[in-house]
């Protein structure tokens, strides 16, 4: 039986070119809202990373893959996960605060 998430637009791929700030933030907004209408808010961490992962397009996983993270775990941590996309993206342009972003995104996690 097909889940009712499969009629559920996915967000937008990630795109890593002009401002990369202003990309992410409209990224992690569409992820968030994603989040709560798929109802993957309420699963776990590991699995949020993959559909998250699944969701950010070619370029911006080629990029994943390129991020440090201080174990193999942390690759499938959600939190871990957005936190590294975050400080590439905003490091970039330098235009929004971390804790701007760690707020949208992490406003619907239990």
């Amino acid at each position: 039986m097909a889940s009712a998430t499969t009629n559920i637009p996915l967000p937008a791929p990630l795109k890593l070119t002009g401002n990369v700030a202003t990309e992410w933030k409209r990224f992690c907004s569409q992820w968030l809202n994603y989040e709560i209408a798929a109802d993957l808010a309420s699963t776990g961490s590991m699995r949020r990373a993959a559909v998250f992962l699944a969701c950010v397009g070619n370029d911006a996983y080629q990029l994943f893959q390129t991020l440090d993270f201080e174990t193999d775990e942390d690759r499938q941590n959600i939190d871990k996960v957005i936190d590294a996309f975050e400080r590439y993206c905003i490091g970039k342009v330098n235009t929004y605060s971390t804790s701007e972003f760690s707020r949208l995104v992490r406003r619907s996690t239990p």
